[in-house]
């Protein structure tokens, strides 16, 4: 395991066969406006991690909650997905280190291979954070418990 950090303020332990992505990797993916972030890969286990940040300013610091954060993830996820046979599965609820984490589960289809996600929204002070895990569905049972020991690791620094 390897200790990891993101924004100076999140960190988390990362099993070995994890990589920090470099941006031809990083190229290859689809973000959607979430601002700064860091990706994650294990190719042996076909898992994909990014954790994005954004401050927040105004009245969006003031008002704007993971709740509402997630839906918006959620939406604007569904639709340019929809070509892939995107396919909401549930909306979560989770603990991010003490702070309310609200997500969402989808799956859909790349390559003919099938796919499940995962996206959480968490705002700490001013910054909202969110947090994508990706992997093939054929391995769920090998690969949701790697993403449940990283996110159940996650402790604020500061």
């Amino acid at each position: 395991m390897k200790t990891m950090a993101v924004n100076h303020e999140l960190r988390f332990e990362c099993p070995e066969g994890f990589h920090v992505m470099d941006e031809e990797e990083r190229s290859r993916l689809n973000f959607y406006g979430e601002g700064e972030c860091e990706c994650l890969s294990d190719p042996d286990r076909h898992i994909i991690i990014s954790i994005g940040w954004a401050r927040l300013g105004g009245l969006g610091a003031a008002l704007g909650g993971a709740a509402s954060a997630a839906k918006n993830m959620e939406k604007k996820l569904s639709k340019p997905m929809q070509q892939y046979g995107y396919r909401l599965l549930n909306m979560k609820d989770a603990m991010l280190d003490g702070e309310a984490a609200k997500g969402y589960c989808y799956e859909y289809e790349t390559q003919g291979i099938g796919m499940v996600g995962e996206s959480y929204a968490c705002k700490r002070n001013k910054t909202m954070y969110y947090l994508h895990v990706y992997y093939r569905k054929e391995l769920q049972g090998e690969s949701l418990p790697v993403w449940e020991g990283i996110f159940s690791s996650m402790r604020w620094i500061r």
